[in-house]
């Protein structure tokens, strides 16, 4: 057991990882921060009001925005926002916020502006430089970005299993491989196995092999996913995915190290260290009876959560950088196409930045892209408008199901697994969507 890793969780091992994030005593908000405009506005103990009021202390030109929007203010208990009556409402984290305090690294949006809130602590962290901006093929430099591979690269040398979990998209596959590679276990396997991809049919045998004619079309005796990593390391992709009726069997597997192939007797010893990722809360699915407790305990020794890009724009930049090494042709973005792309608000997070890039690279003659050749990442593109733009009143919501499926499966042309990330249901969900709407 590594103690200086985090604080244990009841009796068992648990180790629980900024699982919730902490208030800050004081910091500074940004605005229009990752661009050139960006502006930085210290919070005090008097109120720091915000608005497009030319009184306001932060003058915002944005129409959506009130005049006296909102305002913070440093306390004794730490940053605190409150709504002054606007419009449209405050929304710290995706959250609408009457009156609360601010914690690290909290985007705050105003109508259709964001603001950052980057506190002393993380400021800190900026001005030491002490935390890695790199993990594996991860790149950040946020605070929350550098802290994560910071922890991931003490977590790497150990054999503790470790469950990633945040939004799809965040690049949890990415520092499973990088969690991997920096390990004792490198020049093993890597097993990748995706409970949500795979028919719940199939997953036993898929996990735990099966022996001849165990049932119709096992033709030969066939290793599972744990006996193929042995000596490595086994990644448990969209584990929230796994039904309750398995999950007793994957149990019993990490207990004892030992698998039992589908239609055999005979136990085979596998020697594996375990990755799990989920975008589901599985606390919240452990307290409503859909995933087991003494699984979770025993899956996520240690419990990581990634952040979603929204809440790390300044990660954008370095992250546009990084994809364009990998583009078949050298372009660069101007900073006005670098701010569009800030402000989009990244519902499909790293990946979708990732495939935007790719996309204006591809469409694009130019070498120096600008707002125009990065159209698909605006935020007022028709993606996103698509089901908005649906009459919806009066229809039933498996027609509106239905027509989200739809306009998803043509936005990926016609990729199933990628049509399943967007929509944030597993691939065996999507299959049993497809043959119920018979499309």
């Amino acid at each position: 057991m590594h103690p200086a890793l985090g604080r244990r969780n009841r009796n068992d091992e648990t180790l629980l990882l900024d699982a919730v994030p902490r208030s800050a005593k004081t910091g500074t908000l940004l605005v229009a921060f990752g661009t050139a405009n960006e502006k930085r506005f210290p919070v005090g103990s008097s109120a720091v009001v915000i608005g497009k009021d030319p009184t306001a202390d932060i003058v915002l030109t944005d129409p959506s925005v009130s005049r006296r929007h909102c305002e913070v203010r440093r306390t004794s208990a730490g940053v605190h926002i409150r709504d002054l009556g606007s419009r449209n409402g405050t929304i710290v984290g995706g959250v609408p916020m009457e009156s609360g305090l601010l914690l690290h690294g909290s985007t705050i949006r105003l109508g259709e502006s964001d603001l950052y809130f980057l506190s002393e602590e993380e400021q800190d962290a900026q001005v030491t430089g002490a935390e890695p901006t790199h993990f594996g093929n991860a790149v950040g430099v946020s605070p929350a970005m550098r802290k994560l591979f910071a922890l991931l690269e003490r977590l790497a040398q150990t054999d503790l299993s470790v469950t990633l979990i945040g939004e799809t998209g965040t690049g949890k596959d990415v520092l499973a491989r990088a969690l991997h590679s920096r390990s004792t276990r490198r020049n093993n396997p890597f097993v990748v196995f995706d409970a949500g991809a795979v028919a719940a049919t199939l997953i036993e045998s898929r996990l735990f092999g099966h022996t001849k004619g165990s049932f119709t079309g096992a033709v030969s005796d066939q290793q599972g996913q744990f006996e193929a990593a042995d000596k490595g390391t086994l990644f448990l992709d969209e584990i929230g995915e796994l039904s309750l009726d398995l999950q007793p069997k994957l149990l019993r597997a990490l207990e004892q190290r030992t698998v039992v192939r589908l239609g055999g007797t005979a136990e085979i010893p596998v020697d594996v260290r375990i990755i799990a990722a989920t975008n589901r809360e599985l606390t919240t699915e452990v307290a409503e009876g859909r995933f087991r407790e003494d699984l979770f305990f025993r899956l996520g020794v240690a419990v990581v959560r990634v952040p979603p890009l929204r809440d790390r724009r300044e990660d954008i930049p370095v992250l546009i950088e990084a994809f364009a090494k990998d583009l078949p042709r050298p372009v660069t973005f101007s900073d006005a196409a670098i701010a569009l792309l800030g402000a989009h608000p990244w519902p499909g997070n790293v990946r979708e930045l990732k495939n935007v890039i790719s996309l204006a690279a591809a469409v694009s003659e130019n070498e120096h892209l600008e707002p125009s050749d990065v159209f698909n990442a605006s935020p007022k593109n028709k993606r996103a408008q698509t089901l908005d733009n649906l009459p919806l009143a009066g229809r039933t919501l498996d027609s509106i199901e239905a027509n989200a499926i739809k306009q998803t499966l043509i936005d990926c042309d016609g990729n199933k697994t990628r049509a399943a990330k967007a929509l944030g249901i597993a691939s065996s969900t999507l299959y049993e969507k497809l043959k119920k709407y018979g499309l």
